[in-house]
């Protein structure tokens, strides 16, 4: 009897420390693998002028940091004129606001104007209470709080507004856009998730068959032997739900979990949304966009580029043929 009450809290005990060691791995695995900083500006990149930025959060009195590029007021042979638009640019979970350098550069050919930042809680340089990633139910805040400070700081190159995100961002401009709806003309969402728990479940059973060594570096054998590879689904529903309620119970205030791109994507007609997305894509698969998509009202498109990387459709496609698909979005602003 003894023997078996000693079992079975053992058992329990294991089971309750994967648990939290899977959660934590999703929230912070940025952080486990290790950050590689990146450097260097709109100026020293580009030859293009910028100004440093600072913002206050969406409902905290938290700063969000980041670049504003204005377009030009007279049109150069590098460079259209000012539009009257601004990108308000959003980067994914485990990057910051370099995740767009190269598009900065198009943007600014383009005459539009950019607003790019790194998130709070990221790993760039806006403030962190060491919360983890929030899977947009903390950054789309963030996204809100930059459409308001533009609109105010810089009328006149954001008479329209278009916001634009990678996977995490792309999840985020959407809530965003729909919620903020009468304050953007438009939202384009690159690899963005349909719903945060879906993407968490792939990943977590990708992380487990290749084994965690292989994402995390300090995890050595004989301890990698001894996380399961190949759980219950009904034990990744538990894992989901403690990560969600850990986001929501540290989240600050105006936390939802109904606030999920799935949720909201259809309500951003009639203003439009493209979506862009690698077919093989790894790490959020090609059918969340495909979901979101077939959610999504009139007017939408979506550009599917055949790749295997998790990444932006600059680098995914090409320059160029990101310049011709924003072209054609912005002839519906």
């Amino acid at each position: 009897m003894i023997f078996s009450l000693i079992v079975l809290l053992f058992s329990l005990a294991i089971s309750l420390g994967f648990i939290h060691f899977i959660s934590q791995a999703l929230l912070y695995f940025p952080w486990w693998r290790g950050l590689v900083q990146q450097s260097g500006d709109p100026l020293g990149r580009h030859g293009i002028a910028f100004h440093d930025i600072e913002f206050t959060g969406f409902d905290t009195n938290h700063t969000v940091r980041g670049w504003w590029v204005p377009a030009l007021d007279k049109a150069t042979d590098e460079a259209k004129e000012n539009r009257g638009i601004t990108m308000v640019v959003v980067h994914g979970s485990g990057k910051d606001r370099y995740e767009f350098f190269e598009q900065i550069k198009v943007f600014h050919q383009e005459g539009l104007s950019v607003m790019v930042y790194d998130s709070i809680d990221g790993t760039g340089r806006s403030d962190s209470m060491g919360r983890g990633i929030g899977y947009s139910y903390r950054e789309h805040k963030d996204v809100r709080a930059a459409i308001r400070f533009v609109k105010k700081a810089y009328p006149q190159h954001s008479e329209k507004l278009i916001l634009t995100g990678m996977s995490l961002g792309g999840g985020s401009v959407i809530i965003a856009g729909a919620k903020d709806k009468d304050l953007i003309d438009g939202v384009i969402a690159e690899s963005p998730y349909a719903h945060a728990g879906l993407a968490w479940k792939h990943n977590i059973y990708r992380y487990l068959a290749e084994g965690v060594t292989h994402f995390f570096k300090w995890i050595q054998p004989p301890f990698d032997s001894l996380i399961p590879t190949n759980p219950p689904e009904w034990f990744v529903d538990i894992v989901i739900e403690y990560t969600l309620r850990n986001i929501l119970r540290n989240g600050g205030p105006n936390m939802s979990r109904d606030d999920t791109p799935i949720n909201y994507v259809a309500q951003i007609s009639p203003k439009p949304i493209l979506f862009i997305h690698a077919t093989q894509d790894p790490v959020v698969p090609y059918t969340h966009s495909e979901i979101l998509f077939k959610k999504a009202q009139e007017p939408k498109d979506f550009w599917t580029i055949n790749y295997h990387i998790h990444t932006t459709g600059v680098h995914s496609s090409s320059v160029e043929a990101y310049r011709e698909k924003l072209l054609t979005f912005l002839k519906q602003i």
